[in-house]
């Protein structure tokens, strides 16, 4: 089965170093997973893009020499646009009928659950797939600002979608867990290969502070437009345990801006999503352009 799965992952890791690492060294530990992200992948005999941006030479190095990989190398940094680069390479790859999207550190994923979260894609049950975090797992091992934080987003994302009717008043996805895993075929990846851009003219908010190229086009985006078409958007829930060096690491001397930035986040995916809607209900004026 494994031979019909595609990982596509995007990478950036400027300071990666080739040894020993410091705990607080984001980038060392980063690459570290992704790496081992990739081993697990390409031993279960997956097919793995990869999209690189800015990461140092010796990590790039280090990529060329792991057979079998599929590397590109992306222009932008923007998050979105390395995704869509991975998996237009990914969903040409003869006999592919699920991609799976994640995290390049999600080493978890690959390891403890991508049974779960292929076969209803390969069984034909369905288009795509939102992991769900088990619930003790997600609060063991995740630093508890980002479990607090991302329950908090995932509450607020799922009431907008049950306020639209685009899912039942029991239902709720894990969407701010990451990964997205979907069938290769037309109408689904081309969700995912949209680009929409998103403006807010607000003293309140730097022009930065929302993008819908880093995060929403590719993670939250296509799943909310899959809904609103119909298509089969399913939870399943996996044993995911958040790696314990990234853990460390976010909960070190970066803390606080770990904290800000998770924060930051929430807001922008949410505010971002509350447009979507309204532009995929026609409403006048809302904020938010297809471009491709």
């Amino acid at each position: 089965m494994f031979k019909k799965i595609a990982v596509v992952l995007i990478t950036r890791y400027p300071k990666w170093r080739a040894g020993k690492g410091n705990i607080n060294n984001t980038d060392k530990v980063r690459g570290d997973l992704a790496l081992k992200t990739i081993e697990e992948a390409l031993k279960l005999g997956c097919s793995v893009i990869l999209a690189d941006y800015g990461s140092s030479k010796p990590f790039k190095k280090e990529l060329s020499s792991i057979q079998n990989l599929i590397v590109t190398h992306r222009r932008s940094s923007k998050r979105s646009k390395g995704r869509r680069l991975a998996i237009k390479t990914a969903v040409k790859i003869p006999g592919i009928e699920a991609v799976v999207l994640t995290e390049a550190e999600k080493v978890s994923l690959i390891t403890d659950c991508l049974n779960q979260v292929v076969a209803p894609i390969i069984q034909g049950k369905a288009d795509i797939v939102i992991p769900k975090r088990n619930e003790n797992l997600f609060k063991e091992t995740y630093p508890f600002y980002m479990y607090e934080s991302e329950i908090e987003g995932n509450e607020t994302f799922n009431e907008e979608l049950k306020s639209h009717k685009l899912i039942s008043p029991d239902q709720s996805f894990d969407m701010f867990f990451g990964p997205r895993v979907f069938a290769n075929n037309k109408k689904i990846t081309s969700l995912f290969l949209k680009e929409y851009t998103f403006k807010v003219d607000h003293m309140a908010f730097p022009k930065w502070y929302f993008d819908a190229e880093d995060l929403s086009n590719t993670n939250f985006f296509p799943a909310v437009s899959a809904l609103r078409k119909g298509y089969k958007v399913v939870s399943v829930e996996v044993p995911f345990k958040y790696p314990h060096s990234q853990k460390l690491n976010e909960e070190g001397k970066n803390k606080h801006r770990f904290e800000e930035k998770r924060k930051m986040q929430r807001i922008s995916i949410t505010i971002e999503l509350l447009h979507f809607v309204s532009y995929l209900e026609n409403y006048k004026g809302v904020r938010v352009k297809l471009n491709s």
